[in-house]
């Protein structure tokens, strides 16, 4: 009966002694844990800030953009960019208004930019092909042709284009269309949809009696026709006008 009374001493102190052991184990992994959330946190906010400043917005407005994003609307329109979106949920009329001026601002200095290198562009084919027409990929048709509708809508390019779409073969309205357009001095972008390479199309414009100066000069150009118009036009009536 001794024996077993001096036993039960050293087993309690023992137990405490493991848990004692296995708190101070815990202890790290919790400090680990909460180091882990706030750094989480941290970067959180520096996302938000940093997306916040490239739309020239505040964090707060920024932290409603994505609140607005999980809402029904956010839904529909996922790919509204965050001034639209903040615009179309404006809580009154003057924060409205903000959001429209900025959005304004916006474009018009995005189309100014795709003028300016469409500008810088021409000039650089100019210096190193200077006896060559100028033929457009699909990417840079694309984006010319709707740098030139954006600028005649806000107004920075007021000359009256046209957009023509062609084929090369099997179409004397094509021809008709674009030599009634040239010689009535009219600018045009031309989208051809049936070109197997760039020197195609200079033949077609040759053929045709296209002024080399005026293609050149950037008056008329010369495109590939976008990949899904020149599926979707592939066995329509030509030419498409569009001005």
């Amino acid at each position: 009966m001794e024996t077993r009374s001096l036993a039960l001493p050293w087993f309690g102190f023992a137990l405490c002694a493991a848990i004692s052991v296995a708190s101070a184990a815990s202890q790290p992994d919790a400090h680990t844990s909460a180091q882990a959330t706030r750094q989480q946190d941290t970067q959180a906010r520096d996302t938000a800030k940093r997306h916040a400043q490239q739309w020239d917005l505040s964090v707060s407005e920024w932290n409603r953009y994505k609140q607005l994003q999980q809402g029904i609307d956010g839904y529909r329109s996922d790919k509204l960019d965050p001034i639209t979106l903040l615009g179309m949920h404006a809580r009154s009329r003057a924060e409205r208004q903000k959001y429209a001026r900025k959005l304004a601002h916006l474009e018009h200095d995005r189309v100014q930019r795709v003028l300016n290198f469409q500008k810088a562009y021409d000039q650089a084919w100019q210096k190193l092909y200077p006896n060559q027409q100028r033929v457009h990929a699909d990417a840079m048709a694309k984006a010319m042709d709707a740098g030139q509708r954006d600028a005649q809508r806000l107004g920075l390019n007021r000359a009256t284009r046209a957009s023509v779409i062609v084929r090369t073969h099997g179409c004397d309205a094509c021809r008709r269309t674009v030599q009634q357009l040239a010689s009535s001095h009219t600018p045009m972008d031309i989208y051809v949809v049936d070109a197997g390479s760039d020197n195609a199309i200079r033949a077609w414009a040759k053929r045709i009696g296209l002024d080399p100066e005026r293609v050149r000069a950037g008056d008329i150009t010369l495109n590939h026709a976008p990949k899904r118009v020149a599926a979707q036009m592939a066995h329509a009536s030509l030419p498409r006008v569009i001005r």
